[in-house]
């Protein structure tokens, strides 16, 4: 949004005002309205020559968009997401163009809740329902992966940083060729916008880091993520099947990070968006950014705004020690592979 007015867009807004109301005070044109229910604003004779939707989950909520919208919209952006792809393994160097590469397919009927099981069939069915409402020419569909940077309400970037600011040892895993894979939202935002503009359509994967052939490493990630916001903090390395046993839940008690057997989710191409103009910016930035935002509401005695439903990312505090109690007894510590000495 603050993107969008910078570049001299006019901007026109829908939500239902109930997180951040007022947010961009009397810069933009705010409907106030629920897209589950009825949109009365939309029924007015206007017309938006961009249509982007970061919220829709359901393809009904697509349908009715498309409905109200009916030949008053030029284009439509979709956020949607990789976790779209019926095999995250496959994703590994795939072509995203349309129909290349098999997508979830729709539950029936259409549950009336989105859960860790249903989010990706329900994206790809979002998908399908933007391209038969609004057309194939009309459409951009926008695969990102995780979405960092400040005001992330999933709290999964953010853990990492508030654990290492709290500082000692920090369990993490040993793995140290597992990739890892982000977007900052305010560089996804800046590639759509380009895109708004140029009438691009089609599918992409939308993720990074942008400026390497190859994913980061997962540890080399977290060694970057230690530096920035307490270099002061401990790792203690532990080995990825005892964690697991122990139950350690991949990406939600270790958030963003997958082991090698679903690592493909983390090797999702970008070619195509990087050739359209796609440019993250460096790591080091979104660290900065994200921790001055997080001091923002320290400094007011608050919490960030938990977004939508969803468990708490993250070890508990109390877990985790019990975890590192373990792990300094001798548990859990990667094996060391025997070099023989030439005879």
């Amino acid at each position: 949004m603050t993107q969008a007015l910078a570049a001299g867009h006019e901007v026109t807004i829908l939500n239902r005002g109930q997180s951040g109301p007022g947010l961009f005070g009397g810069d933009v044109e705010a409907l106030l309205a629920d897209r589950d229910l009825e949109l009365p604003p939309l029924t007015r004779n206007r017309h938006w020559q961009l249509v982007i939707d970061t919220s829709a989950y359901f393809p009904r909520q697509v349908r009715r968009i498309a409905s109200w919208l009916h030949g008053r919209v030029g284009r439509y952006q979709l956020v949607s997401s990789i976790s779209a792809y019926a095999d995250p393994q496959a994703a590994d160097g795939c072509d995203e163009v349309l129909g290349t590469l098999a997508r979830l397919p729709a539950d029936e009927p259409e549950p009336d809740t989105v859960t860790g099981a249903n989010y990706g069939a329900l994206k790809a069915a979002c998908e399908t329902a933007a391209l038969e409402s609004f057309g194939p020419a009309a459409c951009l569909l926008v695969r990102p992966g995780l979405i960092v940077g400040p005001h992330d309400p999933t709290g999964r970037f953010s853990w990492w940083l508030e654990r290492l600011r709290r500082g000692g040892d920090v369990l993490a895993p040993a793995s140290t060729g597992t990739p890892v894979q982000w977007i900052d939202a305010r560089d996804l935002a800046a590639w759509m916008l380009v895109q708004g503009s140029a009438g691009t359509t089609g599918a992409f994967n939308l993720t990074g880091p942008t400026d390497a052939d190859e994913p980061q490493t997962y540890r080399s990630w977290l060694e970057a993520l230690r530096v920035a916001a307490n270099p002061q903090a401990q790792w203690c390395w532990a080995d990825d099947d005892w964690a697991q046993a122990a139950g350690v839940a991949p990406w939600a008690d270790w958030p963003l990070w997958l082991p090698e057997a679903m690592a493909g989710l983390h090797r999702s191409p970008i070619a195509r968006a990087k050739a359209s103009g796609l440019n993250g910016r460096p790591l080091a930035q979104t660290v900065a950014d994200t921790l001055a935002w997080l001091d923002e509401w320290h400094a007011a005695g608050a919490l960030p705004p938990p977004g939508p439903p969803r468990p708490r990312p993250g070890l508990a505090a109390d877990r985790e020690e019990a975890l590192l109690e373990r792990w300094r007894a001798g548990e859990g510590r990667p094996q060391q592979r025997a070099v023989s000495s030439p005879a």
